[in-house]
Order: C-alpha cells, then sequence, then structure tokens
C-alpha cells in the first residue's frame, strides 16, 4: 500500500494549512496516523454574509484524491436519516462520489468545502424552513447513482447506464461491441463517439467505482427488502 498523501507531499499539508487559516479559520487540522481530520465550524456564505454555522469533523482519506473526504455533523443538528441525506453512522451524504471527481476542482480540498459542503449545509438550513434546496438533491443509494451517471449518459434506464460504465472500464473501446443503447447496432454504428467522449470525462478508475459502488447498493438494498417482508 502507497504512503498516504500527506506523507507523500508534506508541503500539501502545509499549503492546506494555510488556505484553512485565510478562509477557514475555525476549522482546526490534526495528523492522526494516516488520516487527517479538520474539526470545529464552518459558516455558510452567500455574497459574503454569514447566513448559517455548523460544527462539523472532515476525514481526509489516505489515498486522497481517489476518494473524497467523509464528513460529519458534529452538533447533533442534522438527524441520521435519509430524509436529511445521511447515513445511520452519521456520516452526511454531500455528493454522489463521482460527481465530485469528474469535477476540474477534485484535488482541491478547499473548493470541496467551498462547493459540494457549502451547498449541502445551505441546503440543510433552508429545508429546516421548508424551503426546497436550490441545488436540487438526488436519491438515496443506489437511484442517486442512477441519476448522475443518466445525466451524463443521456439515459435513465439502470441497464443502459451500467454497460456505458462497464465499457469505460475498458482500456480501450472495440466497434464491433453492442451498442449501450439497447439499439442491437454495433458500437461503431451507433454510439461509439458518445462513448469515447465519455471516456475523456469520466476516468477509467472513476467508473469502477461507480459500477462497485451500484453493485453494494443494489446488494444492501436487496437484503433490506427481503428482511422487512
Amino acid at each position: 500500500m502507497s504512503a498516504p498523501w500527506h506523507k507523500k507531499d508534506p508541503s500539501q499539508l502545509s499549503r492546506l494549512k494555510e488556505d484553512l487559516e485565510k478562509k477557514y479559520p475555525d476549522l482546526y487540522l490534526t495528523v492522526e496516523g494516516d488520516l487527517v481530520y479538520l474539526r470545529g465550524t464552518i459558516p455558510i456564505l452567500h455574497d459574503d454574509a454569514e447566513l448559517d454555522r455548523f460544527q462539523v469533523e472532515v476525514m481526509i482519506q489516505p489515498d486522497f484524491t481517489k476518494n473524497i473526504a467523509r464528513v460529519r455533523e458534529t452538533g447533533d443538528r442534522i438527524h441520521h436519516t435519509a430524509y436529511w441525506h445521511t447515513y445511520i453512522q452519521g456520516g452526511l451524504c454531500i455528493t454522489v462520489p463521482e460527481d465530485w471527481l469528474i469535477d476540474a476542482n477534485y484535488t482541491s480540498l478547499i473548493a470541496f468545502l467551498d462547493g459540494p459542503v457549502r451547498n449541502y449545509f445551505l441546503g440543510h438550513a433552508l429545508a429546516e424552513c421548508e424551503i426546497k434546496r436550490p441545488m436540487g438533491e438526488r436519491q438515496h443509494g443506489s437511484k442517486g447513482l442512477y441519476e448522475a451517471y443518466g445525466d451524463m449518459v443521456g439515459s435513465s434506464q439502470p441497464e443502459v447506464i451500467e454497460k456505458n460504465l462497464e465499457y469505460l472500464t475498458k482500456k480501450k473501446i472495440k466497434g464491433h461491441w453492442d451498442c449501450p443503447c439497447g439499439s442491437g447496432k454495433r458500437l461503431r454504428d451507433c454510439h461509439r463517439s458518445d462513448i469515447i467522449n465519455l471516456q475523456k470525462k469520466i476516468p477509467r478508475w472513476v467508473a469502477e467505482s461507480a459500477l462497485k459502488r451500484l453493485r453494494e447498493h443494489k446488494q444492501r438494498e436487496h437484503l433490506c427488502a427481503k428482511q422487512s417482508l
């Protein structure tokens, strides 16, 4: 196993500390073994005005940037239910991970705090007041993943989305494969150019991660459905 990001390049940790002091002075950084934590309060700003403030813990994983940071609300303000986009263990469902991993700023923790984290808490604060989340919201579990990749692929059909992701995990796209759209045509005679364009946007390791998480979610949801019978 390779060394954690902050041990590979200690200068990244120094830059993060400097950026936090400027942008988020109430978040305190600690290193605990291979993990890096940010703990404290985070302001929710809009047009430079502070609308709200939340207590948080952000756990930055050893393989950052291939896994996004995990965020928890530590002030007991957010209930641990799917309705509030949280997990039973208390983690927040900030975003479908792959949504962030294909963002141009995915290697920046400050951009992560400014973007998905800020948007989650802003949406939550408004939802508490029964105001619709301005950034919208995806469904929980596999449905949210299908929504995210369906937007990119241009289909709402799970089997089409999965087939596209399967092709994106390959080193080379071959024209004689069946087109994932379900037309029955060869890829070269149908949506090959679309797949090639998706390749430029979605790296192989991200597609692999998406497929793995889809299968895990579906297996978990299947077991939950059986137990509820």
